[in-house]
């Protein structure tokens, strides 16, 4: 985590991204870029006068409030610096991570707009479709602490899922945190192609053979981490559902935050996020850490040709109000 891309639209829900940057920063020596995207005026009509002076206004208030943002983080061991651009908030903050090679993108899972409830918010939501490193959902309420004391880990058993461990081991060192190792089993359910008794108990006697596995498995990644860090538990679960079973052990263990690579066992390089980070993105009530595993040069080309075709760049805020997007 050598760069970190945080994002700002100057709501409470900010603060929320700048506690989690600040011990991102402190954990790794990271370099910090605070970002805020000022909408483009709708439509082609001609800037009036009144039109330019109230553009220059907002444009120093928020060059204003980026630099008392910057100055309230405090000393961090790397450099902070301040973007401020204009156009689509989710498209920019996807431009500004790819041109400053950003290891981590850090914003709210909602917005200044007013979205509330359970869902994700929009800007959020396109962001992670198109996102090129890791990201670090913030949440603007709940009980965990930041820094974090518990960080709930999800492991698959593959390769892939363990790449996520030296970082662990570095946020959980750099705090004194817990470690919980999570595995999710998936519990045979009856189905119109799993309903004879004699399957059903086959399909269960493998269930907890593979569960009894997962158990070794995590005792002996336990083994491993436990050379760097002092507190480390380990939890299988027998679930039919494994990806809210992980939000749910999170809520229960009263985790600070969830852990996990984008993609497991079963990767697909065409999807930025795999199925159980997609799903978590979406309905996480908890900061949520997901670790880009596939390199950005080798995520699908033709999603970023996608990107590209759309002339999607950064937007550097002119003199004058745009006059259209």
């Amino acid at each position: 985590m050598r760069h970190v891309l945080v994002c700002l639209d100057r709501s409470p829900f900010s603060d929320s991204c700048l506690r989690q940057a600040r011990f991102i920063a402190e954990a790794f020596g990271a370099k910090v870029t605070l970002l805020h995207v000022m909408p483009s005026s709708q439509g082609k009509s001609e800037a009036s006068r009144a039109d330019a002076l109230e553009w220059q206004i907002g444009k120093r208030e928020m060059a204003q409030y980026l630099a008392d943002t910057r100055e309230s983080l405090g000393p961090l061991p790397g450099e902070v610096v301040t973007e401020l651009t204009q156009g689509h908030p989710a498209e920019q903050i996807v431009v500004m991570a790819r041109e400053i090679g950003a290891d981590l993108t850090i914003l709210s899972s909602r917005g200044e707009s007013g979205e509330d409830g359970c869902e994700l918010g929009s800007t959020a939501q396109h962001v992670f479709a198109l996102a090129p490193g890791s990201v670090l959902l913030a949440q603007p309420t709940g009980s965990a602490q930041v820094p974090p004391r518990r960080f709930v880990v999800a492991l698959d058993g593959s390769t892939r899922s363990e790449c996520v461990l030296p970082l662990v081991a570095e946020l959980a060192r750099h705090n004194g945190a817990e470690v919980l190792l999570v595995h999710v089993v998936s519990d045979p359910t009856p189905t119109a192609v799993l309903s004879d008794a004699d399957d059903m108990r086959l399909a269960h006697s493998l269930a907890s053979r593979v569960q009894a596995n997962a158990e070794r498995y995590l005792s002996r990644v336990r083994a491993r981490l436990l050379r760097e860090v002092p507190l480390v538990k380990t939890l299988v679960l027998l679930r039919a559902e494994e990806r809210q079973a992980l939000l749910d052990v999170a809520a229960r263990e009263g985790a600070d935050m969830v852990i996990l690579t984008a993609h497991g066992s079963t990767c697909n390089a065409e999807r930025t996020f795999g199925s159980v980070a997609s799903y978590l993105l979406a309905h996480a009530q908890l900061p949520l850490f997901v670790f880009q595993d596939i390199p950005r040069t080798d995520l699908d080309p033709a999603q970023a040709h996608a990107h590209s075709q759309h002339h999607v760049a950064r937007v550097p805020l002119s003199a004058r109000p745009p006059e259209g997007d």
